[in-house]
């Protein structure tokens, strides 16, 4: 479906009929109406809810948080509005693990991956590049650590 503030009835009933279908082969339970899609859709504000991505005018899925086949359930509670990159990349991945990849990869902490976050209790954290463009320089004049930092000697098992 193409993200738009009046979605047409008829994709919304068939996206519906589709997930409940998919659902009910997965044995998870609930139901979805093809008015809490189209709540769900439009509470998201136009972004993917994993990377904060504008959805205006392009392609979305509707994802579930936690995987059917992880035992999710199919309730819109459960949905988040999705760019189709997040989605095949999250996959059949825990909600945690996929948030903080995404975290990772992006820096960003969307409002669902503060939730996840939260509700799996987990601190985020970022590794800095080492080796990329923005990785610091430790020889700058303006750099604390200038000049503090030796070269060390390792000795290897022979």
């Amino acid at each position: 479906m193409i993200y738009q503030d009046l979605l047409d009835a008829g994709l919304l009933a068939s996206y519906a009929a589709a997930l409940n279908s998919r659902a009910g082969g997965a044995h998870a339970p609930g139901r979805l109406t093809a008015e809490e899609l189209r709540d769900r859709i439009l509470e998201s504000g136009g972004r993917c809810e994993w990377c904060g991505c504008s959805l205006v005018n392009a392609a979305f899925e509707l994802d579930h948080i936690l995987s059917l086949s992880r035992g999710g359930a199919n309730k819109a509670s459960n949905l988040v509005l999705s760019c189709p990159d997040c989605n095949r990349k999250k996959g059949q991945k825990h909600p945690a693990r996929f948030a903080a990849e995404i975290h990772l990869r992006t820096g960003r902490k969307t409002a669902l991956v503060m939730r996840v976050f939260e509700r799996y209790g987990i601190e985020p954290a970022r590794q800095n590049a080492l080796f990329a463009a923005e990785a610091p320089e430790l020889e700058k004049p303006n750099n604390p650590l200038s000049g503090q930092l030796e070269p060390t000697s390792y000795s290897w098992p022979e």
